[in-house]
């Protein structure tokens, strides 16, 4: 079918591609937060739910 992408979407694939567009990484609190949220609540709600 099409072997080349629009020209729009490869300028926004480009920009995403860039480091400065990366964003930064997560820090102390926001793997605290991840943690709380991805492991532990999960983890008391399956406790609870299995009393």
């Amino acid at each position: 079918m099409h072997d080349k992408l629009p020209l729009e979407l490869e300028q926004r694939i480009d920009a995403l591609e860039r480091a400065d567009n990366q964003g930064a990484g997560f820090g102390p609190a926001d793997w605290v937060w991840l943690l709380l949220l991805g492991v532990v609540g999960p983890g008391l709600l399956l406790l609870w739910g299995w009393q």
